[in-house]
């Protein structure tokens, strides 16, 4: 999927600028990585005991931990179920990964439509459930 990303051309300096970053807690980690990297072209930046890293090269970032470890905080305990929450994702062109997605048989909510102001946008689900609206920004 990197194609459809490749434009984006940069990666951000991970360590030049404060970050806030989610990061959900999942049953389904190995399945979420490979979505998030395989179909959003996000690269991995750590991995480490049932974690990973993750950041995209507009610059979003995203941690996953697999749920119930060993010595986890209790609020950690229970998985994503996927209501209540949804992310955004800018790409360079929405109708290339939407295309991308669909041949690779992702949950795909509705196909790529203008909506103004923000632009040509669709939807996804990613392994969890979580709704992710991917947008092609209007050009200025």
């Amino acid at each position: 999927m990197t194609s459809a990303f490749a434009r984006l051309g940069r990666v951000p300096a991970v360590a030049d600028a404060p970050v806030f970053r989610p990061n959900l807690v999942t049953a389904k980690l190995y399945e979420s990585w490979a979505f998030y990297t395989e179909r959003l072209g996000f690269r991995t930046l750590t991995e480490w005991e049932g974690y990973v890293h993750l950041v995209h090269p507009s610059g979003p970032q995203l941690g996953l931990l697999l749920y119930e470890q060993d010595g986890q905080h209790p609020e950690l305990i229970p998985a994503i179920d996927g209501r209540g929450l949804w992310f955004s994702l800018e790409v360079p062109d929405a109708d290339a990964v939407y295309a991308q997605l669909r041949a690779a048989g992702d949950d795909l909510i509705g196909s790529p439509e203008e909506h103004p102001p923000c632009g040509r946008t669709f939807a996804v689900r990613d392994p969890n459930g979580v709704l992710i609206r991917l947008t092609q920004r209007r050009a200025a």
